[in-house]
């Protein structure tokens, strides 16, 4: 188990329902520059919990990549800080995986924590120009119930991976500071022949941006930064392309910038293109899988802000 955090206080709300969900693992809290005091006592009370310090601020992907090398264990399993979970969610995520069989990703699934009865993530999707979308959000729990498909691979807010698998790959890209991470090494494992499990018996809830919070300056800057910088490392950017994509990013930048009322969406992507090096193919139609319409997408994505508006108002 890997918990980034940058918020000891909520970290410290996560690693209780560790505690509480039972469970015999290893669990690492990379402490990313807070050197708060609260984390060791937290950890302390888990049985293998410790606390990896980091100097700084070194950024999810980084962070993560500095404690899946220390971690022993054959399947690393990441947990955002702002979540708490329920009984036996990491050994039920963990044992989703099969890497005899080519499944060396597996997805939880995180609940609404302002409607619980509600999906916020149940692993991730993407379309055709890598625009990324949280799998049956906004989906009552209920489905989980019936015939429910495979994501493509987990968000790391509720991920599961083989070790040998995430450290051959690489990790994750830490040209990426935080968001979208995901997305990209999910891209490279199942270049790879990786598979994505959905481990539906690993329920938890999550806070959604309760480190940076929703419609900051922040985080849509970053969030921004990785989109513009994927676009350029797996080429997507070519003249067929370019018309959709300039529809989704001109559309969408825009209009969060005018809900969020700041330009870090805009600033984000333009500074992510410039970082971003053609350094990947485009992805295969295997890779990508068969994606749901736009039209779907974005209404699924548009009612989620909305609901997230309505709440902090």
């Amino acid at each position: 188990m890997i918990v980034p955090t940058v918020t000891p206080s909520v970290a410290v709300r996560l690693l209780a329902s560790l505690r509480e969900a039972g469970g015999d693992f290893e669990t690492i809290v990379a402490d990313n520059g807070t050197r708060a005091v609260e984390l060791e006592s937290a950890a302390a009370e888990l049985d293998g919990g410790r606390v990896l310090r980091l100097e700084e601020n070194l950024g999810y992907g980084r962070a993560v990549n500095r404690a899946a090398r220390e971690a022993q264990g054959r399947a690393l399993v990441l947990l955002n800080d702002d979540s708490v979970v329920a009984a036996d969610y990491v050994e039920r995520l963990a044992a989703a995986l099969d890497p005899a069989t080519g499944v060396v990703m597996a997805a939880g699934v995180m609940r609404d924590a302002g409607a619980p009865e509600l999906i916020e993530t149940a692993g991730i999707e993407f379309d055709r120009t890598l625009l990324a979308y949280d799998y049956l959000n906004g989906e009552p729990i209920s489905v989980l119930d019936g015939e429910v498909a495979d994501p493509l691979g987990p968000s790391g807010a509720a991920a599961a991976f083989d070790r040998e698998a995430f450290i051959s790959a690489g990790g994750f890209d830490e040209r990426i500071f935080a968001y979208l991470e995901d997305v990209d090494l999910v891209l490279r494992l199942r270049r790879e022949g990786g598979r994505c499990r959905l481990a539906r018996g690993a329920i938890g809830t999550h806070e959604h941006s309760a480190t940076l919070g929703p419609g900051s300056a922040r985080k849509d800057y970053l969030a921004g930064y990785g989109r513009g910088y994927l676009l350029r490392k797996w080429n997507v950017l070519t003249p067929r392309r370019l018309p959709a994509v300039l529809v989704r990013e001109l559309g969408q930048a825009t209009l969060q910038s005018v809900i969020d009322r700041n330009l870090g969406p805009i600033r984000g992507r333009v500074r992510g293109l410039r970082a971003g090096g053609a350094s990947e193919p485009y992805p295969s139609p295997e890779v990508l899988g068969d994606p749901p319409s736009l039209v779907g997408m974005v209404r699924r994505r548009w009612r989620r802000r909305a609901r997230l508006r309505r709440r902090n108002d």
